[in-house]
């Protein structure tokens, strides 16, 4: 039995999915394009977003067939009870580890650029007992957050990459076509995995009331994402070049250092987009913490979530500071997210949806 305030529509859940994919990977995601691509770097983007798009069908299609349930509830309808907990576990870990690499970034940049006496831990632990307040609160609370928290971050960012045209050398995203298609296509999973979070549809979409457009706005919140970063990457590249974002570990903040608006009352631009960068986050963070509490709940049945939201906080605290330096937090955590990505959101529902599929059609067969 939901509650009333546990439904929501198919345009809440694209702002969920938005402000969840659009967290900590934009900030080296043009660092990561041009080292793979160079001036394609875009055309990079564009392919990496057309594969989150197949995947993003393939996850809606699957929760459509099993409405009012959650990947833990009908995977177990798939492929048998044991096989379905060992999937449920991994997604749990999985998100265990995106909260705690998405807190790590936060607490680093926070105290690079804002908070340089204040401990690392204690922005961590600040961040996450707010998240924890949010989270517990259900999945409207979710929605609406992002409803809220999107616009302010999006509008004012962009309006300030607005300010940056004059100074844009435009010539620095050229030539293209210059990268070996080969190499482009080994290299999609880069942009691929920064669109990490498309798959909170197979825990999420069991609260959705109007299921009938969750795939219209599904993928067309990809293809939203897929916008913002292209426009990040080009600015990026018009204001830098080639060589320069190469050696940027965060182009996106490095931008926002450099905007100066003449005869502005606000001297200090930067703090207000750390400020915004850190709802984002926080909005990012959020939806990640809910599902890993709601994996708990569904797998030992029961009703509410709010049970497991604040026993989740010490392990998403602990691996969050298991690494001393921030490379080392990129190429450890990083990696692993990447590689258990391939498992959780790709091989994961394409199989599920083969299956359901085939039993789908034997049904009728056994009837008769």
């Amino acid at each position: 039995m939901l509650k009333g305030n546990d439904k929501i529509s198919s345009n809440q859940i694209m702002f969920i999915l938005l402000t969840a994919i659009i967290g900590v990977g934009i900030l080296s995601l043009p660092r990561e394009a041009v080292e793979k691509a160079g001036t394609d770097g875009s055309i990079l983007i564009i392919l990496g977003g057309i594969v989150a798009c197949i995947f993003t069908v393939i996850s809606v299609k699957l929760v459509t067939l099993f409405t009012n349930k959650t990947i833990v509830e009908f995977g177990r309808e798939i492929v048998t009870t044991p096989i379905s907990n060992i999937v449920s576990i991994t997604f749990f870990i999985y998100y265990i580890i995106i909260s705690a690499f998405e807190v790590r970034i936060l607490a680093e940049v926070v105290k690079m650029f804002l908070l340089d006496d204040t401990p690392t831990e204690v922005i961590i632990i600040s961040i996450l007992l707010v998240s924890a307040y949010l989270v517990r609160g259900g999945i409207e609370g979710l929605a609406r957050m992002a409803e809220l928290i999107l616009p302010i971050v999006i509008i004012p960012v962009f309006l300030l990459l607005l300010s940056l045209i004059p100074d844009l050398d435009f010539t620095n995203l050229l030539p293209l076509f210059r990268t070996n298609p080969w190499d482009i296509i080994k290299s999609v999973y880069v942009p691929f995995f920064s669109f990490i979070g498309y798959e909170l549809v197979l825990f999420m979409a069991a609260y959705v009331e109007d299921t009938e457009n969750l795939m219209k706005f599904n993928v067309l919140s990809i293809l939203l994402v897929t916008f913002v970063y292209i426009v990040f990457f080009v600015v990026s590249l018009c204001r830098f070049g080639v060589n320069e974002v190469k050696h940027l570990l965060w182009p996106i903040l490095s931008i926002m250092k450099t905007i100066d608006l003449p005869g502005a009352f606000i001297e200090n631009i930067e703090g207000i987009v750390m400020g915004l960068w850190v709802l984002s986050v926080f909005a990012s963070l959020s939806p990640f913490y809910y599902s890993s509490a709601l994996i708990l709940c569904k797998l030992f049945g029961l009703k509410e979530h709010r049970y497991f939201v604040l026993p989740i906080i010490p392990f998403i605290y602990a691996l969050s500071l298991a690494f001393d330096n921030i490379a080392t937090v990129y190429d450890i955590m990083g990696k692993s997210i990447n590689y258990m990505g391939i498992f959780t959101v790709i091989t994961v529902p394409t199989v599920y949806l083969i299956v359901a599929l085939i039993k789908k059609r034997k049904e009728p067969s056994d009837n008769v």
